[in-house]
């Protein structure tokens, strides 16, 4: 790879193929970034700007490819955060359950009556006032 150093304090050179539209960035403590499908005047212009930094941002960041470990490490702390939002709601699920699978509520706390609902064949009393 042939690669380019360009006046960033940030980007500090890229590379091109032109055969295959990649090109390649590297960055100040950072690894390098491939991009696909860059034209070749996106190249030149990148090359030759006096705003490497804001030129990289506008046309080439969006089309950014990831690496592969940054896939699977994404992936794989999706895994970890799904696994552990499933627990949580299990354990939330099992305190809040009694011993015979019931949750821990009552009529008589919703209505606030102290009192329990009528069968459902029943009709309330009324009282008279």
């Amino acid at each position: 790879m042939n690669w380019v150093p360009l006046n960033s304090k940030q980007i500090r050179a890229v590379s091109y193929d032109p055969e295959t539209q990649v090109l390649h960035a590297k960055f100040a403590g950072r690894r390098p970034v491939r991009h696909v499908g860059v034209p070749p005047h996106i190249y030149g212009n990148l090359v030759e700007t006096s705003d490497p930094e804001f030129y990289y941002k506008y046309y080439l960041e969006p089309s950014r490819i990831q690496t592969g470990w940054w896939r699977k490490a994404s992936l794989s702390s999706n895994a970890v955060k799904l696994l552990m939002i499933l627990v949580g709601a299990l354990v939330i699920t099992a305190t809040a359950l009694e011993e015979n699978g019931e949750l821990p509520i009552h009529l008589s706390e919703i209505t606030g009556t102290g009192t329990t609902s009528p069968a459902s064949g029943e009709r309330p009393a009324v009282s008279p006032q």
